[in-house]
């Protein structure tokens, strides 16, 4: 079948070492997915579903936001499952519907509060989504692929401490669209739109609020480079977020490069940004460093004042993956940069704002600043420094992803310390 054959190539070029991806294969290997094509990027791009026909992902968890004391059993979280499956209609068309049950979208729900207090001043955990499901339904059209996404994140009733409790709301809904385009043998475009809305709160609101819509877009492209085997991936994205006494404006543009070589994989991408963020006096940050979203009694989202946030830099990240030993293992290592020069003003509201670059137990937040900020160098997230992983490859089915904690490596064997494994995900074709 000749549909999306330059895609599909472009696929096989990682292919060499892995042909499917996992987020656990992503944080290993750069911690970004920007510039290469996995099937995690059918989260990014609906279309790309019809490139993994007949396919079940999953994650078992991950450990990055829990700590794990030495001797402890603890289970992993978040854990996830879903599948694309199918039907080929003709040599040049084919129909696709796929889906993913307890997925977490971390760039809605990012937004969501830890407490929300309410119109008399009690400070209540926020609850927890727990429907969390994405639906997709594509379609491959000769070159060109198209595919609809949606996702449901919502709860109502139980509080973040299971309690039974009416004022208890927060819901995040996400429909987009996308295509992926054969221009020529040597050039393939995909693109994406879609549009958002969240909210929370002991107070529900309407559906569609046109103050609390979300907007994004994302672009990229593979440009064949026959001399290195492999391509050059420019790229775009934009995206205007807005929740309920808080909005960020983000743009991105950039331009990446991948090459395959004997049994191994390697790419490289350079992308700046400008980030503008914006919290109302509504949002703070409690002793604990907890956000806290404040609904006020006149149903103002924003309160009286408002503190902003501006970043302006640039991220650069590479990744490689080479099978080793054996066909069916390979390892893995990757990592990014962030230098970015930033502005910090703060309103006149009580109480330390949510964006404030410090501490709360330092003592509160001037009311303006300059300064330079960075990623984390070693906190164990996929927004640190470096990553280190390894896959194992069963007969082009079944393949298993495993990131390795970075710390793995310093420690006492003898004391049984933490956890070996952060995150361990999975694909299978058939």
């Amino acid at each position: 079948m000749k549909t999306l054959r330059f895609a599909i190539a472009a696929v096989a070029v990682a292919g060499g070492v892995s042909a499917f991806a996992t987020n656990a294969r992503v944080e290993s290997l750069g911690k970004s997915s920007t510039f290469i094509m996995d099937d995690v990027s059918i989260f990014d791009n609906a279309a790309n579903i019809n490139l993994y026909p007949n396919f079940l992902i999953g994650e078992l968890g991950n450990y990055n936001s829990i700590d794990v004391l030495p001797g402890e059993n603890r289970d992993p979280i978040d854990a996830w499952f879903g599948g694309i499956f199918s039907l080929k209609v003709s040599a040049d068309y084919s129909l696709s519907i796929a889906g993913v049950l307890n997925r977490r979208e971390e760039r809605l729900l990012k937004y969501l509060p830890d407490n929300i207090m309410d119109k008399n001043g009690i400070s209540k955990k926020a609850p927890v989504p727990v429907t969390n499901f994405d639906g997709f339904l594509g379609a491959n059209l000769d070159n060109k692929a198209f595919g609809i996404h949606i996702y449901v994140a919502h709860q109502n009733g139980l509080s973040g401490e299971d309690e039974i409790t009416s004022d208890a709301f927060v819901s995040a809904v996400q429909l987009d669209l996308g295509t992926n385009i054969e221009i020529s043998s040597d050039y393939a475009i995909e693109a994406s739109v879609g549009t958002a809305r969240i909210q929370y709160g002991p107070s529900k609101r309407n559906l569609f609020e046109s103050d609390l819509l979300s907007f994004f877009f994302d672009a990229r492209m593979f440009s064949r480079i026959s001399a290195i085997n492999g391509h050059l991936i420019p790229v775009l994205s934009f995206r205007d977020m807005n929740a309920p006494g808080r909005s960020e404006l983000d743009f991105n543009a950039g331009m990446g490069v991948d090459a395959a070589f004997d049994r191994g994989f390697f790419w490289l991408g350079l992308r700046g940004f400008y980030n503008k963020q914006k919290a109302g006096s509504t949002w703070t940050k409690n002793i604990y460093g907890e956000t806290v979203y404040a609904d006020l009694k006149d149903n103002n989202y924003w309160g009286n004042e408002r503190t902003s946030l501006w970043q302006v830099g640039s991220i650069i990240s590479f990744g490689i993956e080479r099978n080793i030993w054996w066909d069916w293992f390979v390892i893995r290592v990757g990592g990014q940069k962030v230098i970015a020069y930033a502005d910090y003003k703060s309103g006149d509201e009580e109480g330390v704002s949510i964006l404030c670059p410090t501490t709360v137990t330092r003592g509160g937040c001037p009311s303006e600043g300059n300064y330079f900020v960075t990623n984390p160098s070693n906190d164990g997230t996929k927004n640190d420094n470096v990553g280190f992983g390894f896959g194992i490859n069963i007969e082009e089915k079944l393949k298993i992803d495993f990131t390795v904690a970075e710390d793995v490596m310093f420690r006492n064997p003898f004391q049984g310390e933490g956890r070996l494994i952060s995150r361990v995900a999975a694909t299978y074709s058939f």
